[in-house]
């Protein structure tokens, strides 16, 4: 029996059992919708597993961008309308997925943000970069933590422009210093003093409380609520942060798979989440996409791509943010335990 089939299982275990409402009607459709593309691997990185929220990671990381803006993805190809989801959703069959992941010595994040920067020219000859570095952020049980960084190959995005500017190889960044370059940099790692602690929206959590968090969804939902709650300036309703803060469960935080599954469960039960079908995102990889709003009656929308194989997340996004601020776009290229050794990043 395939994966998908399970997954099908998961939401539609008997061909007489009860009708489990339009969620799971259209849920079951999204899944099968997958199955009319021929099956493709995607192309993994060496096995190792960030916007994860290190507390000593967050001031440089806030620096770089201030500089760059993030670009959007390509827009999806959607093959079924998205359906307001309530009660049943492709979270549900998601969180039958979050199986137990191997275990390791080392929580591993490794992202690639793609963005722009610029104008940069004269005389009204200008043109932007398009831009991108990758992050990884390791934590050990004990607490210990490193970050790595790497600035990968900047590209004018106009080359006639480019080329009447005189074809540069570096531009300043700006005035904090540093420059973007045609040739990728030096991979950079860094020793984190003390005990590391991982940002839970506005709640450093050690590794330990983030174990203890409540397998239970309607637990869960209370528990995200107060970690929204605990930032100082934080105001509105905790309920509109709900979406974002248990999607940071699923790929940025080492939660253990109990929590995982709660807290694809705990989205399922949010009625503004949207199943919108399947897609593939900026890497490639064929996924799931499923969009809630950051903030209810603001523009900005949160959207994430899941594999529906793995349950794993492959890419967030924020858009239709405000007109001076791009779209914000996060590839997850590695998220687990690994017992692969901390190193600067490769430009592979």
């Amino acid at each position: 029996m395939s994966d998908i089939d399970n997954l099908v299982r998961a939401i539609d275990p008997a061909p007489h059992a009860p009708d489990q409402g339009p969620g799971a009607r259209e849920l079951r459709a999204a899944i099968m919708a997958t199955q009319a593309r021929p099956h493709r691997t995607a192309r993994r990185l060496p096995r190792r597993a960030g916007a994860i929220g290190l507390a000593a990671a967050a001031a440089a990381a806030a620096v770089f961008l201030g500089q760059v803006t993030l670009t959007a993805a390509p827009s999806p190809t959607v093959t079924s309308g998205g359906t307001a989801l309530s009660g049943t959703s492709i979270l549900l069959a998601a969180a039958t997925k979050a199986q137990a992941a191997p275990e390791g010595a080392y929580w591993h994040l490794k992202e690639l943000y793609v963005g722009s920067a610029g104008p940069y020219g004269q005389n009204g000859n200008t043109y932007h970069l398009e831009t991108s570095y990758l992050s990884e952020t390791w934590v050990a049980k004990d607490g210990r933590g490193w970050i790595g960084r790497r600035q990968l190959a900047a590209r004018p995005l106009d080359v006639e422009a480019w080329r009447r500017d005189g074809s540069p190889a570096e531009w300043e960044m700006g005035k904090d210093g540093g420059v973007y370059s045609t040739s990728p940099g030096e991979g950079t790692l860094t020793r984190l003093k003390g005990e590391q602690k991982l940002y839970w929206s506005a709640l450093p959590l050690t590794l330990k409380e983030i174990e203890a968090l409540p397998a239970d969804p309607e637990a869960l939902k209370k528990r995200a609520a107060e970690a929204i709650r605990s930032d100082q300036d934080f105001a509105g309703s905790a309920e509109d942060w709900l979406p974002r803060t248990l999607a940071s469960l699923l790929y940025e935080l080492p939660a253990s798979p109990q929590v995982r599954s709660a807290a694809y469960q705990a989205l399922a039960t949010l009625p503004a989440v949207r199943v919108e079908g399947r897609t593939t995102d900026p890497q490639g990889r064929p996924g799931v996409s499923v969009t809630f709003p950051i903030q209810q009656g603001q523009p900005t929308q949160g959207r994430l791509i899941i594999d529906p194989d793995t349950s794993k997340v492959l890419t967030f996004e924020v858009t239709g943010g405000m007109p001076q601020v791009k779209d914000r776009v996060t590839r997850v290229l590695e998220s687990g335990w690994t017992d692969t050794r901390p190193s600067p990043p490769s430009a592979e």
